[in-house]
């Protein structure tokens, strides 16, 4: 056949030479957007329809995006990107597969996707973007005239997708690396400036000869080394200065493992060196001075505050101990002095002037609120003693809640409150230390009345079991004049009310609430608090009811 057999149609040599220049110009860009400006003129020039759209998959924002286009305004553009996945381009890019619509009005499935142009689609054309089986894109055409697409235009555009594809995902591999390598670069850089800020030093040698490769950080500076000199010169010779650290470099390079610390004149260093796979030897130098002298600063303070402590606590135990054992000598004289105020009003109170019968009961009553303290004081003493016996015994729930209420009436009586007793019927049984729990009911009872005036305390009782095994709740509630949440924090310490202004109008030693929280736990239990200003306080403990 002759050379003339081969003659190109003008037509295809033109195509040819148009296909061949849109390629190098493709693969030539560097960026996305010089990618996309190529790609729309290709699209351009091969491709005579009113709407050419390039959508790209954008991996950081996880979403289909208009990277070029032709025939709509930048608002039917943005439109035709936000309704993309909804529409043709998000199903043939889920679907890879070409979407050829000759004329929408002879297919009745197409008759119902509006069109984000302004002009009547009559043809479309939409063509994935494919690299290796990873779809990338697609391309998308549309016409006003019917059957405007041939075949010739789809293998020109499945000629385009696939250049498309390959370069995209060059690009994006490009892009990565780049990312990459600038993340590498400023971890360098910020890596660099915690070396040179720090006083650390790194140096990294040559086992066999010794020879220096790597030497970096302020502390070499800090130490009198010059890093600089230091690059390429035997460390018997650099640091022949420094004995102490030659030495230990020396026997790290023998293949021992060092770690230790090292005085060099005023300073003290860390030293720590190790082999990596690369056959050198990489020893880290750390500056440990203040740090050694802070520590041996704050050994000493320890050991001041410790034997601070033994004292304190002896002194403690010495305290508690005594009142403990004073406990019979304090209570037993204030005990005669009530007994005996009782005697002479029973006795002499009917033939006596008012005046002598208001003065016994002034004494009375002192040397009641004198025991009461005293008793807190010795209770408390008890427990920090650990000479607080429990005796556990089966109550009679009934009898006990008689005997504080009588406790409590005449705190009730003068504040003008109401009381509710809210129990089951029967009363749950309970086993535990009476006297404790009448201590902490009456606590509890007459801290509610005493800061409750003409309102109502209520005191509730439930059997509840939890993990097989019963307990028994108690709530006293009232509506007196509450607590903030500062005042909270503080009330169950000893010696503390919720404020000053609480001990001067109500008295008290502050000891009570410190002692029903320990008689609550002595017992295997737990007490909360929750109150209000204004509105009233709720306290909730429990106890084991075996």
């Amino acid at each position: 056949m002759s050379r003339s057999g081969l003659a190109i149609d003008p037509a295809n040599r033109h195509l040819i030479e148009l296909l061949s220049s849109i390629s190098s110009g493709i693969a030539s860009v560097n960026d996305l957007d010089g990618f996309a400006q190529e790609i729309e003129r290709a699209l351009d020039e091969l491709c005579d329809a009113e709407y050419i759209a390039l959508y790209l998959w954008d991996f950081d924002a996880g979403r289909l995006r208009t990277f070029a286009g032709r025939g709509f305004s930048p608002a039917e553009r943005a439109e035709a990107e936000r309704t993309a996945w909804e529409r043709h381009p998000g199903s043939v890019f889920r679907e890879p597969r070409l979407l050829h619509v000759p004329d929408v009005l002879n297919d009745q499935s197409q008759q119902t996707q509006n069109s984000a142009r302004s002009f009547v689609v009559r043809a479309r054309l939409f063509m994935p973007i494919l690299c290796r089986d990873e779809v990338l894109g697609v391309i998308g055409l549309a016409s006003g005239t019917p059957h405007r697409f041939t075949d010739g235009d789809i293998a020109v555009l499945g000629f385009i997708s696939k250049l498309t594809g390959v370069v995209y995902r060059q690009l994006l591999d490009r892009i990565e690396r780049q990312r990459a390598e600038t993340s590498l670069a400023t971890t360098a850089r910020r890596l660099q400036l915690v070396v040179d800020a720090l006083p650390i030093a790194l140096l990294s040698l040559d086992p066999a000869t010794r020879r220096i490769s790597l030497a970096e950080g302020a502390g070499l500076r800090q130490l009198g080394l010059d890093p600089a000199a230091c690059l390429g010169a035997c460390a018997d010779q650099a640091l022949a200065g420094f004995p102490a650290l030659r030495d230990a470099v020396q026997r790290a390079a023998a293949g021992d493992v060092v770690a230790e610390q090292l005085a060099m004149g005023e300073r003290v260093i860390s030293f720590q060196a190790a082999a990596h796979r690369g056959g050198e030897l990489t020893a880290l130098l750390f500056d440990i001075t203040d740090l050694r002298r802070a520590l041996d600063e704050l050994t000493l303070a320890n050991s001041d505050l410790a034997q601070a402590r033994d004292q304190a606590l002896e002194a403690t135990a010495a305290k508690s101990s005594f009142l403990a054992a004073m406990s019979h000598e304090l209570r037993t004289p204030l005990n005669a002095i009530i007994g005996y105020t009782e005697l002479l009003l029973e006795e002499h109170a009917p033939a006596a002037s008012p005046g002598f019968v208001a003065d016994i009961e002034r004494i009375a009553a002192s040397a009641r609120h004198l025991l009461g303290l005293i008793n807190d004081v010795l209770d408390l003493s008890q427990i920090e003693a650990g000479k607080f016996t429990l005796h556990p015994e089966d109550i009679d729930l009934g009898a006990l809640l008689a005997s504080i209420d009588a406790a409590c009436r005449p705190g009730q009586q003068r504040r003008g409150n109401r009381f509710v007793l809210d129990v089951p019927d029967p009363l749950p049984a309970l086993r535990a230390d009476a006297t404790a729990v009448r201590a902490i009911l009456i606590n509890l009872l007459g801290n509610a009345h005493k800061f409750t005036q003409h309102g109502a305390v209520t005191l509730r009782i439930r059997e509840r079991v939890e993990a097989g095994a019963r307990r028994l709740v108690f709530v006293v509630e009232d509506t007196g004049i509450g607590m903030s949440e500062p005042q909270l924090r503080r009330i169950f310490d000893n010696f503390t009310q919720a404020d000053a202004s609480i001990s001067r109008r109500f008295g008290g030693t502050g000891l009570g609430l410190a002692i029903t929280l320990n008689f609550v736990q002595l017992m295997g239990g737990d007490i909360s608090v929750t109150s209000k200003p204004g509105v009233g306080s709720t306290f909730t403990f429990w106890l084991p009811a075996d």
